[in-house]
């Protein structure tokens, strides 16, 4: 099953990316790769050695989980017993034997509650696992042996030579001989050189476990540099606790409205500012649990899941922003968790559109590729182990722009005006870097979202206690309207808009005749 699924989800990468991630995977399986290789330990501290705080940063989803009692995590605790036993200085880097393990203690600046600078430390706990798969990071084409990246290891930890063959149990001659091809593979000219370039490679350490400060810097790049001018991000906090994220934009005004979004919602965003004003609608976003940000790959497994908190977390948005009932829209895989929102919660919504909406089932039966890769995403919500290795190759190769113009051109290869909207024909900025910076953020949100669309029932439209309409392409690759209908009542009371020659993206193509639609509907 794990080869198959391994395909499938990496079936719309081009051939040689896919290969190199599958071999990467494989490997790692096979040696056992500890699932703590993903994690660093790290805990901060005054100057003067006094303990602030811990935390264990994970390279693979870029998460951090608090830790302020040093006595939660072995790795924390020995980096502050060691801070409490002598005096620390930036730049300290010491080899634990017995741990074979060694810590490393770095500056960083940071800004009091009254805006003051100053320099406090952050040590780092560097496993044998773990600076692995830093090396492996930035020289995935060098294929390090496991000998020589041991041997790299201990040379950075400031072991000789002599002293780790005899840790080791080999010869001198042998460490001797790893080190050579290490400086060979790497480009360097000699020991210090090698030690010199890990070293600052090693520095991504902090940047990591600096994610948990960083939670909603996606979302806020994604508005600043892409959707500037069309939508605005609010953070908030509701009475719970719970941190809520939207984008809103429209005069403020317009009539509200809320989208329930899918996977590439960014592209249907851009430029729409000019219909929400022409229509006079005001649109609230809410950005759902999983999707740009770096939330840890346990929210998938909680009991609740993530669906069941983004649907939460709609409704404190509607409670707090709009008056109720609004008009909800669900828009592609948004489409089947606006229904269930709008089953659970009918008072507080007016009218349910779904617009473009996907059902994860590919339309042709040849469409082999994409049915596998929506498999396959629903397939590693059952392992976290693999989902954890594949998260860590999507964040690789989905980062690239041009990677991501691969994808989506031969996702869309049969529509052509979906294509058009990807060029950004009709917003003016192609859509690929905007998704890249999406998916690479939103894996956990889309794979929990395939596993509702493709593993629950259907959801039962009948029940509904609100008016429905459809807005569809014609030409939309994704789900033909024939599919949608056979989910929708047969009473003839669904409003049905078919948009001649849109595709997929319809909102962006037709994007004046859809919102037209939504604001009478709304109205």
């Amino acid at each position: 099953m794990r080869q198959e699924t391994l395909d499938a989800v990496f079936s719309l990468l081009p051939k040689q990316s896919a290969a190199s991630a599958m071999q990467k995977i494989t490997e790692r399986i096979h040696s056992k790769v500890n699932p703590a290789a993903f994690e660093i330990r790290w805990a901060e501290f005054e100057l003067s050695g006094r303990f602030l705080r811990g935390g264990i940063s994970n390279i693979s989803d870029l998460s951090t989980q608090i830790v302020t009692n040093t006595q939660r995590d072995f790795g924390i605790n020995l980096l502050a017993r060691r801070a409490a036993r002598s005096e620390i200085s930036a730049g300290t880097l010491e080899w634990v034997p017995q741990y074979d393990l060694f810590l490393w203690f770095l500056p960083y600046r940071f800004y009091n509650e009254q805006g003051k600078p100053g320099v406090r430390l952050r040590g780092l706990v560097v496993s044998d696992d773990l600076f692995g798969e830093i090396i492996d990071l930035f020289n995935g084409q060098a294929q390090l042996t496991a000998a020589e990246k041991r041997t790299l290891y201990q040379l950075v930890a400031g072991i000789e030579l002599r002293q780790a063959a005899e840790l080791d149990h080999v010869g001198y001659e042998t460490k001797r001989a790893q080190t050579k091809g290490a400086c060979e593979k790497l480009q360097c000219s000699g020991q210090k050189d090698l030690v010199r370039k890990a070293m600052g490679q090693l520095f991504h350490l902090m940047s990591v476990s600096d994610a948990d400060l960083k939670q909603t810097s996606v979302a806020a790049v994604m508005a600043d540099k892409f959707l500037s001018g069309d939508m605005d991000l609010v953070i908030c906090r509701h009475e719970s606790g719970r941190k809520l994220r939207y984008f809103v934009g429209g005069p403020e005004d317009g009539k509200p409205v809320i989208l329930v979004h899918g996977m590439m919602f960014p592209v249907i965003l851009k430029g729409v500012a000019k219909f929400l004003e022409r229509h006079r609608l005001r649109l609230h976003v809410p950005i759902r649990s999983g999707y740009l940000e770096t939330g840890t790959l346990s929210g998938l497994f909680e009991t609740d899941g993530l669906i069941e908190t983004g649907l939460r977390d709609i409704e404190q948005i509607v409670e707090r922003e709009c008056r109720a009932p609004v008009t909800l829209i669900g828009n592609s895989l948004g489409g089947p968790v606006a229904i269930q929102l709008a089953l659970e919660s009918p008072h507080l919504f007016s009218h349910l559109i779904l617009q473009s909406v996907n059902l994860a089932r590919p339309a042709e039966r040849e469409a082999v590729q994409k049915g596998g890769f929506y498999q396959g995403m629903q397939d590693i919500k059952s392992d976290r182990y693999l989902f954890k290795l594949v998260n860590l190759e999507y964040r690789k190769f989905y980062s690239n722009s041009g990677t991501c113009q691969h994808i989506l051109k031969t996702h869309f290869a049969k529509s052509k005006i979906d294509l058009m909207v990807l060029d950004g024909v009709y917003c003016g900025t192609p859509a690929y870097e905007m998704f890249a910076m999406t998916y690479a953020s939103s894996v956990t949100g889309i794979a929990e979202d395939f596993r509702h669309v493709m593993s629950e029932d259907p959801p039962d439209c009948s029940r509904l206690q609100l008016p429905l309409s459809v807005i569809h392409g014609s030409s939309d690759p994704m789900t033909p309207m024939s599919e949608i209908m056979a989910l929708l009542p047969g009473d003839g009371s669904v409003r049905n808009h078919v948009i001649e020659a849109a595709g997929h993206f319809a909102a962006a193509s037709h994007g004046d005749e859809v919102w037209e639609i939504i604001a009478r509907t709304a109205a």
